[in-house]
């Protein structure tokens, strides 16, 4: 199959982590991909597509907002300025490459594109969840139309799509997967070689929160957490790993003063590899407050035997077996998120237990091959069904 992916990625997340493993491969399974990414970004997503040597072409991919705010108004005005040269380059693109299927990651430019797709089989991966609003219903049921397919990373979101209307024989699940090997995916460690700055007991239970700092997050629910089991006198150390908007790390750090807490909780920023990061931390708690559309962080976690604290919300029930590969908590309980954490510090036998349990459970059913397996298998149904109703 010729198979073009569009992703125009502004920064590097789990969407676009998944989407390079996925163009990966869909590669090495004989398969030729080609990518169209935007011009405005960071540049980390096409700099990872360049060194995996496929071919793209940047566009003018960004967004247009019915948001009020400043920001918002002037990238919605430059993307309608801009909206013939990305129509044209996105033209030129597919006519050149001609491809069987078309991918698409990202709502907002599954809508700019729509107008010009062709006879090709145009596949929306849905990773993000929408609220079950009019907006969503109409605009959704207007990409029902052009659209051949929805492929939810979980079953969550597959199943937020149909409440939005889109009929259901153009539904699939494809759980998302992780690479074990992310040397092709990551770069060198950029900061990982200085992790620790505080000396531990022996005791002492390793904590990791992972990922971007952010109040949906649920970062204040864990330094919460850490308040009580200081007050209970457990031996931890928290790890925060990640960065954020410089307001609310701000909120964060005078939380983590007011319970006493500076010299038990270290900011780690941003790490690149993986690997450097979950080998420092016995548990990793990811504490959301809203619905996960799959949680990459929590399957990463896994894959590396570090047991999961996960909030029992949206796709995180399809990734932590509770009490098998980590515990499932009310979202905004600190409460249950300090019990949890006091369990599995009390039992370093059970962290282990868990931490093996994880490793199996990835390999079997959160794997790269799997998830490629089967989105190879859709996409070939889907190019079939096309060539026969031609």
């Amino acid at each position: 199959m010729k198979i073009l992916v569009v992703c125009g990625a502004g920064k590097l997340y789990g969407r676009e982590t998944v989407t390079l493993s996925l163009m990966k491969g869909l590669r090495n399974r004989g398969h030729d991909v080609e990518c169209v990414t935007s011009s405005w970004s960071d540049g980390k997503f096409a700099k990872h597509v360049k060194e995996l040597s496929f071919r793209s072409r940047p566009l003018p991919l960004g967004f247009i907002s019915k948001t009020l705010s400043l920001s918002a108004l002037k990238m919605t005005l430059v993307q309608a300025w801009r909206l013939p040269e990305l129509w044209i380059g996105y033209r030129r693109a597919t006519k050149s490459f001609r491809p069987d299927i078309v991918l698409h990651s990202t709502l907002h430019h599954v809508f700019l594109l729509c107008p010009l797709f062709g006879r090709e089989v145009n596949v929306f991966h849905v990773h993000d969840s929408f609220a079950p609003t009019r907006f969503y219903h109409r605009l959704f049921k207007l990409l029902g139309k052009r659209l051949s397919a929805f492929v939810g990373v979980s079953r969550f979101i597959a199943e937020s799509i149909a409440i939005l209307g889109i009929p259901k024989n153009k539904i699939s699940c494809v759980l998302n997967g992780i690479a074990e090997d992310t040397s092709g995916l990551y770069p060198a460690i950029s900061n990982a070689s200085n992790l620790s700055n505080i000396n531990l007991p022996d005791e002492s239970i390793r904590v990791g929160i992972v990922g971007q700092v952010d109040e949906w997050k649920g970062h204040e629910d864990l330094i919460d957490a850490l308040g009580i089991l200081k007050e209970n006198r457990l031996s931890f150390v928290c790890r925060i790993f990640g960065s954020g908007r410089t307001e609310f790390s701000t909120r964060l750090r005078l939380k983590i003063d007011a319970y006493g807490l500076t010299d038990k909780v270290e900011w780690m920023g941003y790490v690149d590899e993986r690997k450097a990061i979950y080998d420092k931390i016995d548990v990793c708690v990811v504490p959301s407050r809203i619905p996960e559309a799959f949680g990459m962080v929590a399957a990463e976690a896994l894959m590396y035997g570090v047991p999961v604290i996960g909030s029992r919300l949206g796709a995180l029930p399809e990734v932590i077996q509770n009490e098998l590969t980590g515990y499932l908590v009310d979202a905004g309980s600190a409460e249950q998120i300090a019990e949890k954490i006091r369990l599995l510090s009390s039992s370093p036998k059970k962290r282990m237990e868990m931490g093996r349990t994880a490793k199996t459970r990835v390999s079997e059913t959160l794997s790269a091959d799997r998830m490629i397996s089967e989105m190879e298998a859709l996409l070939r149904s889907l190019v079939f069904q096309n060539l026969h109703s031609i």
